[in-house]
């Protein structure tokens, strides 16, 4: 999978989901709302061990500030 084809998948992602991708990261096996759901969804798809990447709402940048 190339870098542009990554990118475009996670921008037309659902927003507050999950993805799941083959170990080898050559495509998408799972998706789900829930870390669980997308699980499931990559087992049913033959992937036992699948990279899960969580989709923030907003592909915004943001700033965390840990020092108060």
């Amino acid at each position: 999978m190339s870098a542009e084809e990554r990118v475009r998948i996670l921008s037309e992602a659902k927003p507050n989901s999950w993805l799941a991708f083959a170990s080898d990261e050559s495509k998408v096996v799972g998706r789900g709302d829930t870390y669980m759901e997308a699980v499931e969804d990559a087992e049913r798809h033959g992937e036992i061990d699948p990279i899960m990447v969580r989709i923030p709402e907003s592909w915004e940048p943001r700033v965390f500030n840990h020092c108060a």
